[in-house]
C-alpha cells in the first residue's frame, strides 16, 4: 500500500505534520494570513467538531494535535472531515491572498498517535517551539504566524473574520452594491488542555505551560549558540518571498509507527498495530475481490473500489 491506512480511534491523541508544495514559505508571518488560518479552523471546527490541543504554522507546514469528542462513528470521522475543510479553505484563502494557483499542501498529512502522556507533551511543546526550534524568533511570543500559544498560555480566545462567500454570491456579489462587510463574520478556535493537564486549574496549567515553553526556549537558544547561528527575526522574516523555499533540501526521514515515552509502550502499540494491520489488509482483499459484506477493522476506511467500464 502507497499510504499507511488510517486507525482512528476514540480515546488516542494524533499528532500530524504536513508541508507546502514544494516546501514554499506560503504561511510566512502575515496578519493576512494568520487571520484566514484562524477563521479556517473555526469554521472547519464549527461543523466538524473535534477536540484541538494545538494547531501551530511554521513558515512552510503545520502542526495540529486532535481527538474525537466521542466513540461515535460520525465523530471519529470528522478527524479526517475537519482536515478535508480545513485544508480547502485554507487553500482557497491563501491563493487567493497570493494570487496563485494550485494544491496548497504537498501530500496527506503525516499523522501519529502519542500513546502516552509524557510522549504527548513533548509532542505539544515540540509543535508550540518549531519557529524557535528552526532559528526564526528566539521566543515564540514573538513570532507573528499562526500559533495556539497564546490561547494556551494566558486563556486569551482571539477571534478572527471571514467573508462569507456563498451569502455574498447569492446576494448579487460584486454586482449588488453591498458592502462585504454585511457578509463578514466571526469565528473563534476552542483549544483544550491535554488530558494530563485536565485537573488544573486554567491559571496553574497556564503557569506550567509557559515554564515549559521557556526552557524549551532555552534550550532551542543554547543550540543555536553552540552552532554559531542567530535568530531570522521580524525584518528578515518579512522580506522572505512566499513563493522561495529553503536553499538546504531536506533529509528524508521515516514516518514514525506512534510517539512513545518508552521502548515498552512503543512496543506494545506495535503489536496492536500488527494485529489491526492484518484485519485491514484481509478484509481489504476480500472486499476488492468483490464480497460486500467483508466486516473491516474498527476505526478503518473501506478502500476505494473501481468499476471499469
Amino acid at each position: 500500500m502507497a499510504k499507511r491506512p488510517r486507525w482512528l480511534k476514540p480515546d488516542a491523541v494524533y499528532c500530524e505534520t504536513q508541508r507546502t508544495v514544494d516546501r514554499q514559505f506560503l504561511f510566512k508571518p502575515d496578519p493576512t494570513v494568520r487571520n484566514i488560518i484562524g477563521a479556517c479552523a473555526g469554521r472547519a471546527q464549527k461543523k466538524y467538531p473535534v477536540i484541538l490541543y494545538w494547531i501551530e504554522f511554521n513558515i512552510n507546514h503545520k502542526h495540529t494535535g486532535k481527538a474525537s469528542i466521542s466513540d461515535s462513528k460520525e465523530h471519529l470521522q470528522n478527524l479526517v472531515k475537519f482536515d478535508q475543510l480545513f485544508n480547502s479553505l485554507v487553500a482557497r484563502e491563501v491563493n487567493r491572498h497570493l494570487d496563485r494557483e494550485g494544491p496548497l499542501f504537498s501530500t496527506r498529512n503525516r499523522s501519529d498517535e502519542a500513546v502516552d502522556d509524557t510522549s504527548l507533551e513533548q509532542q505539544l511543546l515540540y509543535a508550540v517551539t518549531n519557529p524557535v526550534k528552526d532559528g526564526l524568533v528566539d521566543r515564540i511570543a514573538h513570532w507573528k504566524g499562526f500559533s495556539s500559544y497564546e490561547q494556551l498560555a494566558t486563556g486569551r480566545v482571539e477571534t478572527f473574520t471571514y467573508l462569507d462567500r456563498t451569502a455574498w454570491h447569492r446576494a448579487g456579489g460584486e454586482g449588488s452594491g453591498k458592502s462585504r462587510a454585511a457578509f463578514t463574520k466571526t469565528v473563534t478556535v476552542e483549544f483544550s488542555p491535554i488530558p494530563s493537564w485536565e485537573h488544573l486549574p486554567d491559571h496553574k496549567r497556564q503557569a506550567q505551560f509557559r515554564r515549559l515553553v521557556r526552557k524549551e526556549e532555552q534550550s532551542c537558544r543554547a543550540e543555536r549558540e553552540k552552532e554559531g547561528r542567530k535568530e531570522m527575526g521580524s525584518e528578515k522574516l518579512a522580506k522572505i518571498d512566499p513563493r522561495d523555499r529553503p536553499k538546504t533540501k531536506k533529509p528524508r526521514t521515516r514516518q514514525p509507527l506512534c510517539h512513545a515515552s518508552s521502548v515498552e509502550a512503543a512496543d506494545e502499540y506495535k503489536e496492536s498495530w500488527r494485529s489491526f494491520l492484518d484485519l485491514f489488509l484481509y478484509a481489504s482483499g476480500m472486499w476488492l475481490e468483490g464480497a460486500r459484506d467483508v466486516e473491516f477493522p474498527p476505526g478503518s476506511f473501506r478502500p476505494p473500489l473501481i468499476q471499469l467500464c
